[in-house]
């Protein structure tokens, strides 16, 4: 008869007791990994729909420039709200645009901020200049007749207000 010995450094099957502590580690960098992944993927999906929500704004900014820059000034002002209208007649906006059609003469618009809403949109950023020069520039938008018209602006020193 043969009797066997055990050996007391032999230890059962199974995971290092080392293995099993750390394994919880492994689960929560992946759990934080795909919570950045997951905030990522939110975060360019809402600029992508902002962005695409201030398409018409910011294309009626473009042409409003455009044609100031242009000199057609009856075109320019015809992307104004009425209460605009109202506020800065074509003569008094031809008058004002031609003191600084520099202005208008505008390369690229960078805009940082923007907003859509019920009441209207808003587009704030920078706008280089033929010059290479930036200048800040607001724009505030409503919806007129279904069309967006400007009610506000400010290009230059005073763009940093609400327009």
């Amino acid at each position: 008869m043969t009797l066997a010995m055990s050996d007391s450094s032999q230890q059962a099957p199974g995971p290092a007791p080392s293995q099993a502590k750390r394994a919880w580690v492994k689960w929560v960098a992946l759990g934080c990994g795909l919570l950045i992944v997951l905030i990522g993927g939110f975060a360019a999906l809402m600029f992508l729909v902002v962005k695409k929500a201030t398409a018409g704004p910011e294309a009626v900014v473009h042409e409003f420039l455009s044609a100031a820059a242009s000199g057609d000034y009856a075109k320019a002002h015809g992307y104004f709200s009425a209460p605009l209208k109202e506020a800065q007649p074509l003569d008094q906006f031809r008058e004002a645009a031609q003191r600084q059609a520099s202005m208008f003469k505008v390369k690229d618009t960078t805009f940082n901020t923007r907003s859509v809403d019920l009441a209207g949109a808003r587009l704030a950023g920078t706008l280089t200049l033929e010059s290479g020069t930036n200048v800040p520039a607001s724009f505030k938008l409503v919806k007129e007749n279904g069309e967006w018209r400007l009610i506000g602006y400010h290009i230059g020193a005073d763009a940093g207000g609400d327009p």
